[in-house]
């Protein structure tokens, strides 16, 4: 009875799987600010000034901002992912290997945004942003108030194709934080400390849409017994055993996941220290605090007609009953399952410190290191407002990671440590000439990796310029190019190609070599005057 079983407890673990996978996403961190001056220098502006953006980055330079001045921001990006998936020597399940993902690709340029109030995941042509912010210094004060809107995560694409072999680790995917309110405070101390203080009211979202399949030596012994005791959809050994409802094999795909979870109000804070003793030096530090969350939602599931009709002529027949009476196994009458679901997740803390010297009149060198807290990734829980069969049957098989109405996944992220590097020139009084690096280790253990999110180590190029239109008017373009690469031999990943008969968790593309890439590349451009 396990073989009939274990493939939907395997289904049900997928969803936790997947919601996992989504916070992946936010291992792109800093991506979004669209502060063109920071992505010209890879983020290495802990102790430079960054304009309003400074709310995020280093709320103690906003003393820098003199007067009233406000900014706007227009923000733009796409991303290139990309996934290819190679069958190995000897690639079968249970001596089937006719499958269509084999020796395949993916790739989308597709961008998807979540659009709260106006129907959630949203397909868009184009990835744009406008933003803005403000901030004021009284004439001869010491306090500097400011507030930005800005995005420390806008990550969506959508895998419209319905053959894309990557559409069973996300067809459609938004992930996103929107900090539309940020009360902020820089306060001079003297001539070279500064403290600031800034509070974020942030809105967070997390949307995706999925299909779900299970390529196991389970569900390849199914097919087999299908093949065995079916000629043509008449079952031989009825009433005994009925598996010929429909194709219940390793390449089938049984259901589709469309999940839309967010919280409106998720606030943090953000402190900063900024100290120039010179006109050649200064440092500065910032720590960035964590922002635990609940999201609500809902959630569906549509089952295809292979996965209702199969359980439907099992039931019937001797084995399902005795199977439905020990295991509660699913009955096959229900065509899709919804309701409202809940995830337990911690934005991570983080904090940065770094300098800028000018060695030489005309030139600047900034460097960064940053720690992200990512252990806080541990587990995640996942509660629906009912008890689900499925979650029954996981339950059955994996009772310290799952309830009737509750999942939880052992995730084992690990804590980061990026550097940066920027280098600033001035060509004249009017233009700066930028460039940067950021090397960005993963947070993923190798053995998590997936396609839901495939962000390994990564590289950060950054170039921009800046232009003093006048005294009071300033103009900033800043370009990113993110690249990451991934490689995962099969049966090393058990969130993706693990083919072991005790690997419970979903594994989509069991046995199969899988190697995944990112370019996402990022054009901001900020208009900052007095008012």
């Amino acid at each position: 009875m396990n073989d009939f079983v274990l493939p939907l407890a395997r289904l049900c673990a997928g969803l936790a799987l997947l919601m996992a996978g989504v916070a992946q996403a936010q291992l792109a961190n800093n991506l979004t600010i669209g502060n063109p001056k920071a992505m010209a220098l890879a983020n290495a502006v802990t102790a430079d000034s960054t304009g309003v953006d400074a709310v995020h980055y280093n709320p103690a330079a906003l003393t820098k901002l003199k007067g009233r001045q406000t900014t706007v921001k227009f923000l733009t990006g796409v991303m290139d992912i990309r996934a290819e998936f190679d069958a190995p020597q000897g690639y079968n399940h249970f001596g089937f290997s006719d499958d269509d993902v084999k020796n395949s690709s993916s790739r989308t340029l597709t961008p998807a945004m979540y659009l709260p109030g106006l129907g959630g995941m949203t397909e868009v042509p184009m990835l744009f942003a406008p933003l803005a912010g403000l901030s004021i210094n009284p004439p001869g004060s010491k306090l500097t108030f400011a507030t930005n809107v800005y995005a420390p995560m806008a990550l969506g694409y959508s895998r419209d194709d319905d053959s894309d072999p990557a559409r069973y680790q996300g067809r459609e995917v938004a992930l996103q934080r929107i900090t539309y309110f940020s009360p902020s405070l820089g306060y001079q101390m003297n001539d070279e400390l500064a403290l600031g203080l800034s509070i974020g009211f942030s809105h967070q979202a997390m949307a995706l849409n999925q299909d779900f399949r299970n390529p196991s030596m389970l569900t390849g012994l199914v097919r087999a017994l299908t093949n065995a005791t079916c000629v043509g959809n008449a079952p031989i050994l009825a009433p005994f055993i009925n598996l010929c409802g429909g194709n219940f094999g390793p390449f089938t795909n049984l259901a589709n996941l469309d999940l839309d979870l967010q919280q409106s109000l998720s606030p943090t804070f953000n402190l900063g220290v900024q100290w120039e003793p010179t006109d050649w030096f200064a440092w500065g530090a910032t720590y960035q605090s964590e922002a635990r969350m609940k999201l609500t939602g809902k959630y569906r599931v549509d089952y295809t007609s292979d996965w209702t009709g199969f359980w439907k002529d099992f039931n019937q027949a001797f084995v399902g009953q005795i199977g439905n009476l020990i295991f509660g196994i699913p009955q096959g009458t229900q065509d899709e399952e919804t309701g409202n679901a809940s995830l337990t997740l911690t934005y991570p803390d983080s904090f940065a410190t770094g300098i800028k010297v000018r060695p030489f009149d005309r030139w600047q060198i900034n460097a960064d290191v940053r720690w992200v807290d990512y252990s806080d990734w541990d587990q995640f829980e996942i509660k629906f407002d009912r008890e689900l069969d499925m979650l029954r049957i996981a339950q059955m098989f994996s009772p310290k990671y799952a309830t009737s109405s509750s999942l939880i996944l052992d995730r084992g992220y690990e804590d980061t440590i990026s550097w940066a590097l920027g280098v600033q020139y001035d060509l004249n009084e009017r233009v700066q000439l930028r460039a940067g690096y950021e090397w960005r280790p993963s947070a993923i253990p190798k053995d998590k990796a997936d396609v839901l999110a495939p962000i390994g180590d990564a590289h950060l190029y950054g170039l921009g310029v800046g232009y003093r239109w006048d005294k009071d008017t300033q103009i900033d373009l800043g370009f990113n190019y993110f690249v990451t690469k991934t490689s995962v031999p099969a049966d090393t990943s058990c969130n993706l190609n693990c083919t072991g008969i005790d690997n419970v968790v979903y594994n989509p593309y069991a046995g199969l070599d899988v190697e995944t890439s990112v370019h996402a590349y990022v054009m901001a451009l900020t208009y900052q005057t007095v008012f």
